[in-house]
């Protein structure tokens, strides 16, 4: 069984990120719509801005990085007194991988609050292998630390998935999901996802169903215990599966 949801605080805030080499910045000035475009830092931490040029950013805050421009604006004559407008559009400096059960997985730059859902977008989503159960793995100065969460939940919850904000160095890990297998008189027998609270009958319909020959009162399933001893018993409808749990719809009796 998956572990249970740990609570997870907020992410940080934009205006406490440093600007680095390649993020990329939204730049604007009040009542000036001449005065927006966006831009990317170089690897000096410089940004190239209208009418000024090349200003030094790197290692400042968002608000930190409107006084210096401002102040720029300020001293080359072109403003008085500039309300300038600094947001952080995608945070290149600042990645997060995704590894495991994912179509693509690797590394991708935070953008502004950016959410599970998100980074799993960014890596052309869980591929048919994968849990919906992912785990993220963050480093902290007190240690690491793991959240276990159920991407049904975030797309159920929109409060939950905007309740957990990912940082740069965090990693999102998708395993592969539980299975349970189904043979015999089915019509699509083979392995399957595993849903925690599944029933023998909910799983004969996953595998397409009782053939003709097949009997819903004649199924078996075999279980491996963690002292990997096996046990096979005849099971009703209604009894609830395991992961691994091989079930064996036998013929009917004619």
């Amino acid at each position: 069984m998956p572990a249970p949801t740990t609570p997870a605080q907020p992410g940080a805030t934009p205006e406490g990120f440093a600007l680095g080499q390649g993020d990329v910045i939204g730049f604007s000035i009040v009542g000036q719509p001449d005065m927006k475009t966006s831009a990317f830092l170089s690897p000096e931490g410089t940004v190239a801005l209208p009418l000024i040029g090349e200003v030094k950013l790197g290692g400042l805050n968002p608000v930190q990085a409107q006084k210096v421009v401002a102040d720029a604006y300020i001293e080359g004559g072109y403003f008085r007194n500039p309300q300038v407008n600094i947001t952080i559009e995608e945070f290149r400096s600042r990645q997060v991988s995704v590894l495991g059960s994912v179509n693509r997985p690797g590394r991708y730059a935070l953008k502004t609050r950016t959410t599970v859902l998100d980074m799993l977008a960014e890596a052309e989503g869980i591929n048919q292998a994968g849990s919906n159960i992912v785990t993220v793995i963050r480093k902290t100065d007190a240690g690491e630390q793991r959240f276990n969460i159920d991407v049904n939940d975030l797309v159920q919850s929109p409060g939950q998935l905007q309740s957990f904000q990912l940082d740069a160095g965090d990693i999102v890990y998708v395993p592969e999901a539980e299975k349970f297998y189904i043979y015999g008189e089915v019509r699509r027998p083979d392995q399957y996802k595993f849903k925690p609270g599944m029933t023998v009958m909910q799983a004969i319909s996953r595998g397409g169903g009782v053939t003709e020959r097949g009997s819903n009162s004649r199924v078996e399933v075999r279980r491996t215990s963690a002292d990997g001893e096996t046990e096979t018993y005849k099971a009703d409808l209604t009894d609830t599966i395991q992961p691994d749990d091989v079930i064996f719809v036998k013929e009917r009796f004619f």
